[in-house]
């Protein structure tokens, strides 16, 4: 039997991706086990620098005296992994190891805020350290403080291209480490796995978590870069295989099962649980999902003037290109734009152009210099409505005005329209 919990909610707007309310709607949670591994999620790897801190690092004052490095080791150097990077940021605030400007600055870049969230004002084992050596053949020494002690002499050494290889299996250790569940401190143990870089060293924490609803098994992701959920929440529902690649629905996102729709809340570290919004049956959901209907566009086309929108292409497939003239790997593209689509069959498909943060003397520019044909949209409130954070982004939308794939680039661009258009259209 599966073991949930149902909250019921009154009233709330919901749905990140659109203002509809609602009367009620339904929270379950679902309770999280740890697996070690990946699952079939594609991992994220942060890097260990060989370069030593500088003294003008603005985290210098969280250093720690650390004993136990090899005294014949040759230019040694030992690094903070952290475990939760934000709980890190705070103590050391709290401590006065970083000045308030900066705390500011990094409460703005990580958008993470004290006051909503749990943290421990008393400094917590939210990191460990690691000790490195290279020697001239580029071998890389290293001992990893696993039991958190600030010392490495009680730690097993390891040299990566031996133990790990070259972006290879890696090593994977058992790291002490503290979290700060339900308002209290708690000692806990993950799995941090080490691999060798061409620049260094890159590490991640090789654990997922699942939860189980009726028959569906969900697999949960933090991304593998720490050990907090505070960030990152990815799922995938019902795996078949874990050698091939899974599109995960992040944090705030949809997913389907069961003939249902529910919005992906994220964790509650405090409880260990998965927290799922199911949404009413009759609910009119867009997205930027695949899998789901595009959201409505409406603007007036750059060069006549004339208002347009997304449902003006309904019955065809539109390639919605998010761009700007003033982004390389944009222009990069363009030639190939421009070619496919003097050669597709327009009552099929066609394309439909939004460019962000841009001028318009430069987009006339150039749409100007490559011919481009194709419909543009000059906005900055459509792209923040698709939430776009970086360019180019596109979406391929089929004639029912749903998602079919996202980011379509590269040389095999025109048969990857074709494929989309043979399948739906037949040949």
């Amino acid at each position: 039997m599966n073991k949930y919990i149902l909250l019921i909610v009154l009233p709330f707007f919901f749905s990140c991706a659109d203002d509809i309310e609602k009367e009620s709607y339904k929270v379950i949670e679902l309770p999280l086990e740890a697996k070690e591994g990946y699952g079939s999620f594609n991992p994220l790897s942060s890097v260990i620098s060989l370069e030593p801190r500088s003294q003008n690092n603005p985290w210098r004052k969280t250093n720690k005296e650390l004993s136990g490095v090899p005294e014949e080791w040759n230019k040694s150097i030992v690094k903070q992994i952290w475990f939760d990077a934000h709980q890190f940021a705070y103590q050391n605030y709290i401590a006065g190891n970083i000045d308030s400007v900066m705390f500011h600055g990094l409460k703005e870049s990580w958008g993470f805020d004290p006051d909503n969230e749990s943290f421990s004002s008393e400094p917590i084992k939210s990191f460990t350290h690691i000790a490195l050596s290279e020697t001239q053949d580029g071998n890389i020494y290293y001992r990893l403080d696993t039991d958190n002690d600030l010392d490495f002499s009680d730690e097993e050494t390891f040299q990566t291209k031996n133990e790990t290889g070259i972006f290879g299996s890696g090593k994977t250790h058992s790291v002490k480490l503290e979290v700060f569940r339900n308002g209290k401190i708690e000692e806990q143990e993950t799995k941090l796995k080490i691999s060798h870089f061409p620049f260094g060293l890159i590490y991640n924490f090789p654990v997922h978590y699942t939860a189980s609803i009726n028959d569906h098994i969900i697999q949960v992701s933090n991304g593998f870069e720490s050990t907090d959920f505070r960030n990152i929440t990815s799922l995938i529902i019902d795996p078949e295989d874990s050698a091939l690649v899974y599109t995960p629905t992040e944090l705030n996102e949809y997913i389907r099962f069961d003939d249902k729709i529910f919005q992906n809340l994220g964790v509650d570290a405090n409880k260990m649980v998965l927290r799922l919004k199911e949404l009413p049956e009759d609910t009119i959901l867009f997205s930027t999902q695949v899998g789901f209907p595009a959201k409505p566009i409406t603007g007036n086309e750059f060069t006549s003037g004339q208002e347009i929108s997304l449902n003006d292409y309904k019955g065809k497939f539109v390639f919605l290109d998010f761009w700007g003239s003033w982004c390389g790997p944009c222009i990069d593209e363009l030639p190939m734009h421009v070619e496919t689509y003097s050669a597709i069959d327009k009552s099929k498909i066609d394309f439909l152009g939004v460019a962000g943060s841009d001028t318009e003397e430069g987009l006339s520019k150039t749409l100007k210099e490559f011919n481009v044909q194709w419909n543009q949209i000059l906005s900055n409130e459509i792209p923040d409505q698709y939430r776009i954070t970086g360019y180019p982004t596109s979406y391929l939308i089929d004639p029912d005005g749903i998602i079919v794939a996202k980011n379509l680039r590269g040389p095999n661009f025109p048969d990857t329209l074709d494929h989309y258009l043979k399948n739906y259209f037949g040949n």
